[in-house]
């Protein structure tokens, strides 16, 4: 039996490292993380997990870690996922309900940090800017910027949404190239403190509820999104402004930059008073130019020893806070299909195609989703045109997505190794 199956993980955010600390647990596996960074870190701020997300975490052996940091609202909204809004008039249209998790979140680089030590230290690689890959003999070979390179038996790709590994995937199939593409909408974040939001509420007779339940705020072409992160002491804001007819950016615009103040509230001077007060809190904005890919036909090469998962898989927009979680469901089957005892090297095909089985359709639909979730919330929807239409509709139009059996599809995954001729856990 081979004892070692050398595993390479590239890519060092939430999901690849959720994966690749949960495989170095294995003694059968030789897991190796390469990170093309200096050290671990996430660019953003808050992020929002819904309840199938929440799942994956506990499922990967993180819950403790999880909870220890997560944010929940307080009763009796502790289920609340997102109030939706009039954002003209903070006129309450409805409330999607996530029973039992609501609107659980973090900071982004709080739950990095807290995946972080179950990782051993002398199986992560900084600096390591994957740049090429290739196959001889039933091994992958990966070339990095530095001109070093790696052997190993399976190369998971975790690279984000310009992944090198997608190209390869791709590529192997004859398959053109997918790059990401620009959706037309900018995204202004920042940070807020609560208690100042709820002070600033109370001055122009504001409603409080705006600043103690996550909040979806629609209009037209604009939405505005906010959740609490750090133990509820801030909120996390994301105002969306969209133009779908513009599409494309100069190839030197940068993705995130700072931007001034007066132009964001500029874009949303016909909103609500309360609106501008919580946009006017924020100190130091920055922009986001949303990218996303199209959804792709494999996430696995010919050879089925090197796949894709999470950005690299299914980048997509973040309209319905599954981007992340769709990653972790990724990590969550690779793992329980990877960590199977007396698994073997020439086995490895079989654990790419039921991982693609149970992956690729359910994480394309989330693309899709998410894309068409941002034209209902910017009434760009012909379907629901008015807002008591939109509000109805958003009030049960995540069930699916949060209510997946994930323990029945790790079931399912262990069975069809099992019924390959492998043998369970």
């Amino acid at each position: 039996m081979n004892t070692h199956i050398r595993i390479a993980v590239v890519g060092g955010g939430i999901a690849g490292l959720a994966l690749a600390s949960n495989l170095s647990k294995h003694a059968h596996l030789d897991v190796q993380m390469f990170e093309s960074a200096p050290q671990f870190s996430e660019i953003g701020a808050g992020i929002s997990f819904g309840a199938n997300a929440v799942k994956a975490i506990e499922l990967l052996g993180l819950a403790n870690e999880y909870h220890a940091i997560a944010d929940q609202v307080s009763p009796p909204f502790q289920d609340v996922w997102f109030q939706w809004r009039n954002g003209y008039t903070d006129e309450y249209l409805s409330a999607s309900i996530a029973t039992g998790v609501g609107q659980s979140s973090v900071h982004r680089a709080d739950f990095l940090d807290a995946i972080i030590p179950h990782m051993p230290t002398q199986n992560v690689h900084f600096s390591k800017r994957l740049e090429r890959i290739e196959e001889q003999d039933d091994q992958v070979i990966l070339h990095f910027n530095d001109g070093s390179q790696h052997e190993c038996d399976y190369l998971i790709g975790a690279d984000g949404i310009r992944s090198v590994a997608r190209q390869y995937v791709l590529a192997s199939h004859h398959l053109p190239p997918v790059h990401p593409r620009f959706s037309g909408t900018w995204a202004y974040r920042g940070i807020i403190s609560h208690a100042s939001f709820k002070e600033a509420l109370q001055q122009i007779n504001g409603d409080t509820d705006l600043a103690d339940i996550p909040q979806m705020l629609l209009g037209k072409d604009k939405h505005i999104l906010t959740f609490p992160i750090r133990k509820g002491e801030q909120i996390n804001i994301v105002a969306f402004c969209s133009n779908r007819e513009d599409t494309i950016l100069p190839a030197d615009t940068p993705w995130t930059k700072p931007v001034d103040k007066a132009q964001m509230l500029s874009d949303f001077s016909d909103w609500s008073e309360s609106c501008q007060t919580l946009l006017g809190l924020i100190e130091q904005p920055t922009i986001w130019a949303l990218h996303e890919i199209e959804e792709i036909s494999t996430y696995q090469s010919t050879s089925g020893h090197v796949i894709v998962m999470g950005d690299a898989a299914h980048a997509m927009l973040p309209h319905q806070g599954a981007g992340a979680g769709q990653g972790l469901e990724d990590a969550l089957i690779l793992a329980a299909l990877l960590s199977t005892k007396n698994l073997q090297a020439d086995q490895l095909t079989d654990v790419s195609s039921i991982y693609e089985k149970l992956r690729l359709k359910r994480a394309c639909r989330v693309q899709q989703t998410s894309r068409e979730s941002g034209e209902i919330y910017e009434c760009y929807s012909t379907q629901y045109p008015t807002f008591a239409e939109i509000g109805e509709h958003l009030e049960h139009r995540f069930d699916w997505l949060w209510q997946h059996d994930l323990e029945q599809d790790v079931a399912e995954a262990q069975q069809q190794l099992h019924q390959l001729g492998m043998a369970t856990i």
